[in-house]
């Protein structure tokens, strides 16, 4: 069977020239010349293609792990700092609570409706009412609902009132405009398989340097290769890894990078937006619409409402023998399906799942 066309959030389809790389890296081994002017290359990228502008304030540390694991990463690193508070208004702020949890890390939660996003002000009272709290992790696109969150507002509310920040930016860097820069939060995480268009398994943290002395302060490492901290300073310093990395999967990101700045990210971001408005507008002549409200959606990832008695599980398959994966919106829930536009897709792979929806789901109706 021919490999199917990917509208899913991550991992997505990628570009011909990302797999001709990552099947022939220029390199084959993390510490030769050719690794570490490959590496410098890529930091350079993903903090220019972020929309970073004062490059030298910040540096892109590359770690073999998910986004997932670059959270997790990021916990550890605001352990030290003594009680945290976590904003969850999703699957994956849920993640991060557990991930905290399951790590012994004393964190509250700042439980968010799940349709809806983060209320800034709401976060600000409650720093403002406890100062205990040192910290602050929230994550910027909830996927699974496509939920867009204000990145940049909850981040200088945070900065504003002195506290340590991260922030998940997993699924909205590189598919929507963020401001890494304005929201001043100080570990910022993104993933080589998302709207870059790279293979997955690298975890990228967008490390603020000014930020460095204070987590160097009270750095007491418990992890011992998600040390995020310890990454950022030898790959800052000699652009080499800590431990051995592969060289494939950088060689396929230096090639994500090496495409987007060809066709440039505003256009890459455009053409996102586009696809997406045109699945949206023939779902709808179709009856068939998102579930979440306009003024919230992202638009780079939706769930729409299945007709009644079309059971995910039953639709998903019936698009797979049609050519297209789509995956599922809130896990669990079999009344909807998601669709994701942030992979390498054309226009043509648009029309052709347009037209194999029409037939699903007229059929249904």
């Amino acid at each position: 069977m021919r490999d199917l066309i990917l509208f899913t959030p991550g991992p997505v389809r990628i570009p011909p020239t990302v797999a001709e790389s990552l099947a022939n890296p220029p390199c084959n081994y993390h510490r030769q010349d050719a690794f570490r002017d490959m590496l410098g290359a890529t930091e350079r990228d993903l903090k220019q293609l972020a929309g970073i502008q004062r490059a030298d304030d910040y540096f892109a540390t590359v770690m073999t792990a998910t986004g997932t694991g670059a959270n997790e990463g990021c916990l550890l690193a605001l352990e030290p700092f003594g009680k945290g508070l976590i904003a969850n208004n999703g699957f994956f702020g849920a993640r991060v609570v557990d991930q905290a949890k399951q790590n012994g890390i004393d964190a509250e939660v700042f439980q968010g409706a799940p349709d809806r996003p983060l209320d800034v002000e709401a976060i600000a009272a409650r720093l403002d009412k406890d100062p205990s709290i040192k910290w602050v992790f929230f994550v910027s696109h909830e996927t699974r609902t496509g939920l867009r969150n204000d990145f940049e507002a909850i981040g200088r509310a945070c900065k504003d009132r002195g506290r340590m920040v991260a922030a998940d930016a997993i699924s909205s860097a590189y598919a929507y405009a963020i401001d890494i820069e304005k929201s001043q939060v100080d570990l910022v995480t993104a993933s080589s398989a998302k709207a870059i268009m790279a293979a997955p398994g690298l975890g990228v943290v967008f490390v603020k340097k000014a930020s460095v002395p204070a987590f160097k302060a009270v750095h007491r490492p418990r992890g011992y290769y998600l040390d995020v901290i310890a990454e950022y300073e030898r790959q800052a310093a000699d652009l080499q890894p800590r431990f051995a990395q592969p060289v494939a999967l950088h060689a396929a990101l230096h090639a994500a990078c090496a495409h987007l700045r060809t066709i440039g990210i505003d256009q890459h971001m455009a053409r996102i937006q586009r696809q997406m408005a045109t699945l949206i507008d023939h779902l709808a002549k179709l009856d068939i619409h998102p579930l979440l409200d306009e003024a919230y959606r992202s638009n780079i990832a939706v769930n729409f409402r299945l007709p009644v008695g079309l059971p995910y599980s039953t639709f998903s398959k019936q698009m797979e023998s049609r050519g297209y994966f789509v995956l599922y919106g809130i896990p669990g829930d079999q009344s909807h399906f998601q669709l994701s536009t942030i992979g390498n897709l054309t226009d043509d792979d648009i029309r052709g799942a347009t037209a194999a929806l029409s037939d699903l789901l007229r059929r249904a109706a």
